[in-house]
């Protein structure tokens, strides 16, 4: 009895030391924590990883009416989602000059507060209000097409701006790419040279479901520490998957494989014909990309490229911007160090080009 009681003693005791120890890191920035946990928020915020569900048939989302924020070295952001869930103001403006923005993390304006993402600069250069329906958490193309055809669509709007990253929306919703992946969202298979079918695995598990899910919610809610250890993993995931795939090079512009981007092709014409509007899409390099084509490498021999280049050519309503086109002197200002998403300077690079596109429309 007396043994066990020593035991536990020294868990208190050791649970003490690492929590005080992983307070300070904290504020002292000494190592990276991401979320505070939940019983150190502000009022009316929620969790960061709670911020984001995936429960819809295209995955991801946000919770309704929510605040929550982000913390890493190089940036802080806050999050707010409106009524609908979306990360932007309310929706109750009816207009038919509305722009719905479509795509990724970079049209959620991961990394940067609402009047810093390239939505409200967009609206700034063109006087257009813009919904944005972007999201992050691994966000693909056919996951644009659900996301449009089954709910942005029913606002009103004039012209449709689909935001795309070459780096890995050729592969996210690729179920041979993900091949055993549990989570709720939507993958396509080839069924013949012409067609893919769009699918969620019979076995996908709603997240805030999974048991496992709660008994992590509830360190990650209570405890500093929990939060250090997650985010040490997470680095050292990120380390191990750059060891041994040499994402550091990787470009999605040239590196892709051919049969994921004739899918790309497929859905992102499919996306064409759902939406029948002004749609631009945005094709967004990483510095990885830039490096390639600084290399020698040839954009004119790239299948998807010149895809997209055609059809902006023949598809009358449908303009191609490949923002590879557009650098700047200083191409690292654009990104994150940390995290490589845009900088405020990046979300206003990018929407200049946009813009202006629009305008001259």
């Amino acid at each position: 009895m007396l043994r066990r009681k020593n035991f536990f003693v020294i868990i208190l005791f050791l649970t003490i030391i690492f929590e005080v120890l992983s307070f300070f890191i904290y504020k002292l920035n000494i190592l990276e924590i991401a979320h505070k946990p939940k019983i150190y928020l502000s009022q009316n915020f929620v969790p960061n990883d709670e911020w984001w569900t995936e429960e819809n048939k295209w995955g991801p989302w946000h919770i309704n009416n929510a605040k929550t924020e982000q913390k890493r070295s190089c940036y802080q952001a806050t999050y707010i989602s409106n009524e609908i869930g979306a990360r932007d103001e309310s929706y109750k403006i009816n207009s038919s000059n509305n722009i719905i923005l479509i795509g990724d993390s970079f049209a959620e304006g991961y990394g940067v507060n609402l009047n810093n993402t390239s939505q409200k600069y967009i609206e700034n250069f063109t006087g257009l209000n813009v919904l944005n329906f972007g999201v992050s958490k691994n966000f693909g193309i056919v996951q644009y097409y659900q996301i449009y055809s089954q709910f942005a669509k029913n606002y009103d709007h004039s012209k449709l701006i689909i935001f795309f990253l070459p780096s890995n929306d050729f592969s996210e919703n690729d179920y041979n790419y993900w091949n055993g992946s549990k989570r709720y969202r939507p993958y396509y298979k080839k069924i013949n040279n012409e067609n893919y079918e769009i699918f969620i695995p019979k076995d996908a598990v709603k997240n805030h479901k999974s048991k496992t899910k709660k008994i992590k919610k509830f360190f990650k809610d209570y405890f500093w520490t929990s939060n250090l250890f997650i985010n040490i993993n997470y680095n050292y995931k990120i380390y191990r998957a750059k060891k041994k795939y040499g994402n550091d090079t990787f470009s999605g512009y040239f590196d892709t494989k051919l049969d994921q981007q004739k899918a790309a092709i497929y859905f992102i014409k499919k996306l064409i014909r759902e939406s029948d509007k002004d749609t631009y899409l945005v094709s967004i390099p990483r510095l990885q990309d830039f490096n390639k084509l600084n290399s020698g490498e040839n954009l004119e021999e790239v299948f998807w490229i010149k895809s997209l280049s055609n059809m902006s050519k023949n598809i009358k309503n449908f303009t191609f911007i490949d923002l590879i086109n557009y650098p700047i002197l200083n191409l690292e200002e654009l990104y994150l160090k940390c995290d490589g998403h845009w900088t405020p300077k990046g979300n206003k690079w990018a929407a200049e080009i946009i813009s202006k596109k629009i305008l001259e429309d």
